[in-house]
């Protein structure tokens, strides 16, 4: 090979990963936004109104989440990725939001409902229960743009 083509070959490879990052997928990170702690009676009213309505429901479902505004479109995912490499075993977790578009992720195990109200998310430290939900920690990120 000539010294040309593999100059061309290493800036190919040092070119192609900024071009794929410039021109992939913004995602927020929720928890460089910080993450704030409240309680029950501190929540916005629908949002109380939404986790005593459907605390049954909470405690027996997966992947629950909730917008207070139904022309929002506010989906979720999990996923669970190593933190080193292919062959560790350890795993870092992930809480994806895609509220109209915009994708927001948040690290961590984080309960649920996730509830949208007025770009903030509520959330509970862990799963909710019918016995101890108005008692229970609660936490809120706003979840926006920078």
């Amino acid at each position: 090979m000539s010294r040309r083509r593999l100059n061309l070959a290493g800036y190919f490879f040092l070119v192609l990963p900024v071009a794929l990052a410039a021109c992939g997928e913004k995602v927020i990170d929720l928890d460089k936004k910080g993450i704030q702690t409240t309680t029950y009676q501190a929540l916005p009213q629908e949002v109380q109104s939404f986790i005593d309505t459907h605390v049954d429901s909470i405690a027996m479902d997966k992947d629950i989440y909730f917008s207070t505004d139904p022309a929002v479109k506010f989906t979720y995912a999990h996923s669970s990725v190593p933190t080193t490499g292919w062959m560790d075993d350890n795993r870092a977790n992930y809480h994806h939001f895609f509220i109209d578009g915009l994708h927001c992720r948040m690290s961590g195990t984080r309960g649920q409902p996730f509830i949208l109200h007025d770009k903030v998310i509520y959330f509970c430290d862990l799963n909710l229960q019918k016995d101890n939900y108005k008692t229970r920690p609660y936490f809120s990120t706003v979840a926006v743009a920078p």
